[in-house]
């Protein structure tokens, strides 16, 4: 700790100031840290003072900085770096320390701060480890931070005392952690006088560092403070995660990863929200409620916000009003004002009952930069939205708004703006043009949107435009090829909309296009296929519109050598109907070799496509494949081979009973099977009874973390023992009845599972007997078991068991012997919807 601090020092240095002609500073926010060679990005936009995004060439990206940089001596600091999965980063570190010493002259230097105990091994640089604070500096520190910004009495002789001597006595302790300083200071701080003591006293009781920072976490200041003293963005990154419930709630990934990018802390497009989802999960960015922010259920006009309170999370019940203190009194202070609704009233489609926002909300909340509003009935904005002039980014979703006011152009600062699924929305308005910077607009699903105005071409900004599902749609505005930024073309299912734009090829920074293909739509595309090199997303739905098989193989998928992810559904309504090119359709779809993620949807043929198929090295970037509502098809993909596939999704393939070699890769020798899959889902698989081990003797599944089985009413049999020695959770969701009886035959082939999930299944009235043999089971959760009475007595004796969670399970009685409340301390419990249930 302290390493942010030391770092500013040099950097700000009067000698520093005279020595390097350029100073760089970048924290590397978590876009960045996942992939460093976007670090060369930043460096040239601060080098130019430009965005460099355009530039898709590293190449070019390099020769530019060069070109600016000259002989020019460069110091870079690049702060906060978190590293993880070592291995496979120190490639890509390489490769940008290789750039970075061939620009700028003699003497340029980098300086790295990091949580990583051992930076030589990944840099190739010199380390330097901080050691904690001189007791002098430390007291200092916790005095400072004590009666900082406080109501204390600075002069209190014995108040000042006091806290010097409770410090002393602790400097030893806590190994002189500014963090630590600052820590006390901030509980102090928030503490009367009088209390001081029996705080003084808890906090004496910890014999060492480990044991006090475990006890002072649970603290509600700790967590305020623990955000004012991370970097900023670090900090921010975290504060949006928690306090989007992201960890728990499933729908606001996307709008999480937004706000990110109106707050300038990810780069639009550099990540999709899955990802973004799982960074965060990775490092753990969880906080709980403090006064910095809040999350509150709203339904009384009595709730009270703090005067501090700068983001604000309500959470949606049967209000009809927002809370009365966000119009009342002066302006408050808050930056972001979210509206969640529970996940279950997202999945029924149902929507609170506020409908107004008073106009004096807006005029009090003048210093809004995230303003989230969804799944209300909410039909018109006031015109105090003009007030909101720091506004960024603006989620009407889901709403019964049919206009937005004209003052919304008087937002210059928004970024995002987000309408999806308005259905009585019609109209842009005129003045959309004046949003300068904005960069995403979501306009899916505005199904009596007719038009889009004109004066949209002139949002050179824009990356992103969502039209999917605006099936009124007619046409979309000539001259969209001004929109030299756009990266993302949603126009799926926009039935109304036969032809694209022309000039769209001219859209060299196109990325992303998803589209409903039609023989009208798809030659529109394959008109400017050659234009279109750089696509790196293509989704083509309902590709039982097309009639010959010509025009899949002139958009020549192969070529597009950037192409990283390949969507290709087809949407037949009755599959025993459809056409016969099915498979030569997808034959011809062939991709490129460098496909990162692929996915197919409701495919009719009995046999995959041979690229598929192919081995020595196709494919062998593949991370992630989805096969969806396959139907017909009678044989597995082989994909054991592939060395870098990560996540494996297989559902509906009603045709399979067994996955064997097939799966594994037709006997491919003693070598690894599967030796990167993290994710494997078998799902809708009614058919499917044995899974039998490979032929090899290779390891097999080695990195595998989650297996899922949902809806596989036959599965009796498992042969396979995966090879992983890392944590490996189970889920099992849905009616699996063979799975869950005792005629399963294989458990013990699954012992290293040590977290368990049974969710939905509602035949299972008592545990099979041989779970007994998940001999490293920490984590049970049941979930919408509505038949299961009893939890079996051998529960209580596995001796690894941390956790038991168990939710709706209405006919649950009793809990084993052993495992009761009282009897168990070492066990966390969670206990919800089991009326029966005696505790």
């Amino acid at each position: 700790m302290g390493k942010t601090t030391v770092a500013r020092m040099i950097y700000h240095h009067p000698w520093v100031r005279q020595h390097f002609h350029h100073r760089i500073w970048v924290d590397v926010s978590i876009d960045l840290y996942s992939d460093p060679v976007s670090i060369g990005r930043e460096f040239a936009r601060c080098i130019t003072g430009e965005s460099c995004d355009h530039l898709q060439s590293h190449q070019a990206l390099w020769l530019l900085v060069n070109e600016r940089l000259g002989q020019g001596r460069y110091l870079l600091i690049l702060n906060d770096v978190h590293l993880d999965g070592v291995e496979g980063l120190k490639g890509k570190w390489d490769e940008l320390k290789h750039k970075l010493l061939h620009v700028g002259g003699i003497g340029s230097t980098v300086i790295i701060t990091t949580t990583y105990w051992w930076p030589k091994y990944i840099f190739g640089c010199k380390d330097y480890v901080l050691d904690g604070l001189t007791e002098d500096g430390w007291i200092k520190l916790v005095m400072r931070d004590t009666f900082s910004g406080s109501a204390h009495d600075k002069e209190n002789t014995r108040t000042i005392n006091f806290l010097l001597q409770f410090a002393e006595q602790q400097y030893q302790t806590l190994d002189g952690s500014p963090l630590v300083a600052k820590t006390l200071g901030s509980i102090f701080r928030y503490t009367e006088v009088s209390r001081w003591q029996q705080v003084a006293d808890a906090l004496s009781s910890h014999s060492d560092a480990s044991s006090f920072y475990f006890h002072v976490r649970r603290h509600q200041h700790f967590q305020l403070m623990r955000l004012q003293n991370l970097s900023t963005k670090f900090a921010r990154i975290a504060l949006y995660s928690s306090l989007c419930n992201l960890r728990w709630s499933r729908y606001l990934k996307e709008d999480y990863m937004h706000m990110m990018i109106a707050e300038d802390l990810l780069r639009a497009q550099s990540l999709d929200a899955e990802d973004m989802y799982r960074l965060v999960i990775k490092l753990d960015l969880d906080f709980a409620t403090t006064y910095y922010y809040l999350r509150i259920r709203i339904g009384q006009d009595s709730i009270g916000i703090p005067e501090q309170c700068c983001h604000l999370c309500l959470l949606l019940g049967d209000a009809s009003t927002f809370p009365t203190a966000l119009s009342a009194g002066g302006k408050k202070r808050l930056r972001t004002l979210i509206l969640q609704t529970k996940d279950e009233m997202v999945e029924k489609g149902q929507k609170c009952q506020i409908r107004e926002i008073p106009a004096a909300m807006f005029t009090n909340l003048v210093h809004l930069r995230i303003l989230h509003l969804s799944y209300c009935r909410i039909q018109w904005l006031p015109n105090t939205i003009a007030k909101l002039v720091s506004l960024r980014y603006l989620k009407l979703s889901y709403t019964e708004i049919q206009a937005l006011p004209k003052h919304l152009s008087d937002l210059q600062n928004l970024k995002i703006l987000k309408l999806a699924h308005c259905e009585e929305f019609r109209k842009l308005p005129e003045s959309i043009h004046k949003l300068k910077k904005l960069l995403i607009l979501k306009l899916a699903y505005c199904q009596k949107l007719q038009m889009l105005p004109e004066s949209i071409i002139a949002l050179t900004n824009l990356q992103e435009l969502d039209i999917e599902g605006c099936q009124w749609l007619v046409k979309l505005p000539e001259g969209l090829d001004s929109m030299k930024n756009l990266t993302m073309l949603n126009v799926d299912k926009c039935v109304s909309l036969t032809r694209l734009s022309h000039g769209i090829g001219r859209l060299t920074n196109l990325l992303k296009l998803s589209m409903h293909t039609t023989a009208d739509s798809i030659a529109s595309v394959i008109l400017e296929s050659q234009s279109l090199a750089n696509f790196k997303e293509l989704c083509l739905k309902k590709l039982d519109g097309l009639t010959s098989v010509k025009d899949a193989r002139a958009l020549k998928l192969k070529d597009k050598i950037f192409l990283e992810r390949l969507v290709l559904c087809w949407e037949w309504r009755d599959m025993n109907a459809a056409i016969s090119h099915d498979k030569q359709l997808l034959e011809d779809l062939q991709p490129n070799l460098t496909l990162k993620k692929l996915e197919i949807v409701s495919y009719t043929g009995k046999k995959l496509p041979s690229w598929l198929a192919c081995k020595e090295g196709y494919l062998k970037y593949l991370t992630e494949i989805k096969l969806v509502n396959l139907k017909k098809c009678e044989r597995l993909p082989p994909l054991g081979h592939l060395p870098r596939l990560e996540t494996v999704e297989i559902s509906g393939m009603e045709s399979i009973s067994a996955v064997d070699d097939a799966f594994y890769g037709d006997g491919d020798g003693d070598g690894d099977t599967f030796p990167s899959l993290k994710t494997l889902i078998f799902s809708e698989m009614p058919t499917l009874e044995r899974w039998l081990k490979a032929k090899g003797e290779g390891a097999m599944f080695r990195e595998l973390r989650r297996l899922m089985l949902i809806q596989c009413p036959k599965f009796k049999e498992l042969q396979v023992r995966p090879s992983t020695t890392l944590r490996l959770k189970l889920s099992v969701w849905l009616n699996d009845g063979k799975l869950l009886s005792s005629e399963f035959v294989g458990w013990q082939k699954l012992e290293g599972v040590e977290e368990l999930e049974i969710s939905g299944c509602e035949e299972l009235r008592c545990f099979p007997p041989g779970l007994k043999h998940l001999k490293h089971l920490s984590d049970l959760r049941i979930m919408g078991c509505n038949n299961l009475m009893a939890l079996p007595d051998w529960l209580a004796q596995l001796k690894s068991l941390r956790s038991l969670s168990v939710q709706d399970c209405a006919m649950l009685r009793c809990l084993p012997p052993g495992l009761e409340l009282k009897q168990s301390p070492h066990i966390r419990m969670w206990i919800e919807g089991c009326p029966r249930l005696q505790l």
